[in-house]
């Protein structure tokens, strides 16, 4: 590129002499300079930094503050013409290949004719004179004096080729960003978000914007009603076989999934429920609590209509209750197996009815009474199971390697419901897996045929622990810290290969439709939805960085795909995966507000997705939540 010059001549006019004028010494030390603060001047430390305990420096030679603010501003203005060199590069590559057949001789940039292979557009360099110097490339005549106008230059040429051509070199081949800068105006929260089969609060920290929505449940729970307040005794039996259908739906539908072996150590013991202990009698407490309101949408069958709604909603509030009163007598006596697992089911309680302001603080008392236990050593779970398995009562007695395998799926379903309701509400986390004597050792190779733990189920646990590692790990490195507006490159990318890597150990996607094991069509249904969230949780705060939506839009599409195989047979385990579904929606949402050139196949992905989410059970509910109606008021606007 060659340089245009101008050259002022003065003559021998004194008055344009340049005045010579005495070099002063800076008499302020560097640091009351550097900050713009009052120096005192003392030596060898001013008062300023003596009592802010820092080094006190004073420039000691005339004239070398100038020399060294000289010194940076000529490297930064030979930065500048590094990067404009390396702009330049970029468009002599394009317009020598736009037009191959100009001669030696001076000619303006035109945009290529009709003939020509490519369609860059150069009206922007029309004021250049663009000479090429045979087959080594062109020379570029332009001034040096406006360095703004010759970036305007280069931002016009880029936004005229932008759907035209490749600016930049594919991303295998190009040097990578050092810092991904965050944008907080295009999605200033990002927290998982919860579907309940009760309506739950709008305002429960998803969207505080809007007005709250009535939820009786809740409402129900706030009052200082006579008849609810305290409950001593347990309330209304349910009919037997009822019991057994809500204890028999308990093992598949916990949340993040489910804690093994329960068949073979609860379900004849809680069948039997006058001789229960205080302990059992809390377990029993807070699994009805939960499964009566999940089943009266999700399984309405199984009530043969033996039952209605504010019924229902009446016993689950009572059995609550009761749970609660339990849980204030035995919480501080010796902690058990069975008391941690019921404040897990507490927990699944408040998720269910909407609640989500005390789902931390149950899921952190669990934690912590299984820390008492030291649950999370597997040099310990011999002694714990010992412990637990001599509360049974004689009858239903179970062998201890039973009750360990119990404890160790325990502990897998708090580490889940952990992660869950801390990235909820942006909480540290309670548990922490980093020992080398843990139960995660456990899993690296689990014993998929011993008695009482189902092949697949085990498998599950495996794929979803590794998959809430990977969560924290997102978690730790972008959202930890939200006042920070930036993230180094090299951690996105270490995320990234990991996500690849883990993709390796998912089942294959292709067996879903030909899969008959429920827990097996979870595996694959589940976690792969969970693994294209991933991508949007990594790059959704960083749009519109091309890459960022590159990787988000890439990830909603395959989340429209994988939605499209939820069918009624998945029951609740649609549920835990409503945050990807709200995920995929935003960044269809987002191309069509940008009236992006995907904005049509945006829009279609957008009727897809509402399709499946309104046919579910909670289908009407979900039309009051506010991103569905977002969704559902852009399709309409767009004549879809």
């Amino acid at each position: 590129m060659m340089e245009s010059d101008t050259l002022t001549n003065y003559g021998d006019n004194s008055q344009h002499r340049p005045v010579k004028r005495r070099a002063r010494m800076a008499l302020s030390c560097q640091r009351c300079r550097k900050h713009r603060s009052k120096c005192s001047r003392s030596r060898p430390t001013c008062e300023q930094c003596s009592s802010a305990g820092v080094e006190c420096t004073y420039l000691e030679v005339p004239g070398d503050l100038e020399s060294t603010a000289l010194r940076d501003r000529f490297a930064g203005l030979e930065n500048q013409i590094h990067s404009l060199m390396s702009e330049f590069g970029n468009i002599e590559q394009l317009v020598r290949n736009a037009a191959p057949s100009q001669s030696s001789q001076s000619a303006q940039a035109q945009p290529p004719t009709a003939g020509q292979s490519s369609n860059i557009q150069a009206k922007s360099l029309s004021k250049w004179n663009i000479h090429q110097l045979g087959p080594t490339g062109l020379s570029i005549d332009t001034h040096m004096l406006n360095v703004a106008d010759i970036y305007s230059t280069l931002i016009q040429f880029a936004k005229d080729n932008t759907n035209a051509i490749t600016l930049y070199p594919q991303p295998d081949q190009q040097k990578k960003p050092i810092w991904l800068i965050r944008n907080h105006s295009i999605f200033p929260n990002v927290r998982l978000s919860h579907f309940t089969s009760l309506r739950p609060n709008v305002n429960d920290g998803e969207d505080s914007e809007d007005e709250p929505i009535r939820n009786p449940l809740l409402e129900e729970q706030d009052e200082d009603r006579d008849d609810l307040l305290d409950i001593d005794v347990m309330p209304e039996k349910l009919p037997p076989f009822l019991v057994q259908r809500l204890l028999s739906l308990y093992k598949n539908c916990l949340l993040y999934g489910a804690v093994q072996p329960f068949d073979t150590l609860f379900t004849n013991l809680l069948m039997d429920q006058d001789n229960l202990s205080p302990a059992f009698q809390l377990l029993y407490a807070s699994i009805v609590c939960h499964m009566l309101p999940h089943a009266f949408y999700w399984h309405p069958e199984i009530f043969e209509n033996s039952m209605d709604e504010p019924t229902c909603v009446r016993l689950s509030i009572e059995y609550y209750k009761w749970a609660k009163r339990l849980l204030s007598s035995i919480y501080f006596d010796a902690p058990s197996l069975t008391t941690c697992h019921a404040i897990c089911n507490l927990v699944l309680y408040h998720i269910e009815n909407g609640n989500t302001s005390v789902v931390y603080i149950y899921s952190g008392m669990a934690v912590r009474m299984a820390l008492s236990l030291q649950l999370y050593r597997e040099d310990a779970l011999d002694t714990i199971s010992q412990n637990q398995a001599a509360v049974f009562p004689l009858a239903y007695k179970p062998p201890v390697m039973i009750v360990k395998q119990y404890a160790r799926s325990l502990l897998w379903f708090m580490y889940f419901l952990d992660t869950a309701s801390s990235h909820y509400h942006n909480k540290p986390y309670e548990i922490h897996l980093d020992d080398h004597v843990s139960t995660t050792t456990f899993f690296k190779n689990p014993p998929l045929s011993s008695a009482g733990v189902d092949e697949h189920q085990a498998f599950f646990q495996f794929i979803e622990f590794h998959t809430c590692q990977i969560t924290r790990d997102i978690r730790r490195t972008i959202f930890t810290h939200p006042e920070e507006a930036q993230t180094s490159y090299e951690q996105i990318e270490r995320i990234e290969k990991r996500l690849i890597s883990f993709q390796k150990q998912l089942p294959k996607i292709e067996l879903l439709n030909s899969s008959t094991h429920l827990w097996h069509r979870r595996c694959i249904f589940k976690q792969w939805i969970r693994h294209h969230g991933h991508w949007i949780l990594i790059h959704q705060s960083y749009l519109p960085t091309p890459m960022s939506v590159q990787r988000c839009t890439t990830a909603a599409f395959a989340l429209v795909e994988l939605f499209d195989h939820w069918i009624v047979a998945m029951d609740c385990y649609f549920r835990p995966c409503v945050h990807e579904l709200k995920q995929a929606c935003e960044i269809l949402l987002y191309h069509v507000d940008q009236n992006t050139p995907i904005k049509r196949k945006a829009l279609e992905g957008l009727m897809r997705l509402i399709g499946v989410l309104l046919k579910t059970p909670v289908g009407e509910i979900a039309r009051t939540r506010p991103f569905v109606q977002r969704v559902l008021k852009a399709i309409q606007q767009n004549n879809m």
